[in-house]
């Protein structure tokens, strides 16, 4: 076999094997995660999507509590009521997790997940950022994207 050959397929054989230890340490962390965020979101979703100001509060992170206080937020959040009733929601997909400098707060781990929602009006696509303080999630951020929306009014959240 010829030296290039030989160390083509090492190169190849190094690159699988590192895909799949990436693939497998993704997975972990998505299973860490799923344990404890899925029932997070089975009882928070509701809350969020009641489209009221005050059952969303005591889910927010301290700085999400601040953006909230502006006036044009609250009403931003107000306009979500436009798809209407939450119906179902498919099993939240983990998409990362990483650290981050907040001024107020120090350090903070944020998990990203990805969401599809049913409302009264059709599907929509939600990503949400939530804080992780221990064992508890609380919402740092959110947006939404639907049709319901296409008409340029907006649809991202705080």
């Amino acid at each position: 076999m010829s030296f290039i050959l030989r160390r083509t397929l090492i190169f190849f054989a190094l690159l699988l094997a590192g895909l799949v230890s990436y693939s497998l340490w993704y997975g972990m962390k998505a299973d860490r995660y799923d344990e404890t965020a899925i029932p997070y979101f089975e009882a928070a979703i509701p809350e969020l999507t009641s489209w009221q100001y005050q059952r969303l509060r005591p889910l927010l992170s301290p700085v999400a509590r601040k953006v909230f206080e502006v006036e044009k937020v609250r009403m931003a959040y107000q306009a979500f009521s436009r798809l209407g009733r939450f119906q179902s929601m498919d099993k939240p997909q983990f998409v990362a997790n990483s650290l981050e400098n907040n001024a107020e707060l120090g350090e903070i781990e944020v998990v990203d997940y990805q969401l599809l929602l049913q409302f009264d009006s059709g599907p929509a696509a939600m990503k949400i950022k939530l804080l992780v303080d221990g064992k508890s999630y609380y919402i740092h951020h959110f947006s939404i994207q639907s049709e319901v929306f296409a008409d340029g009014s907006g649809g991202t959240g705080n």
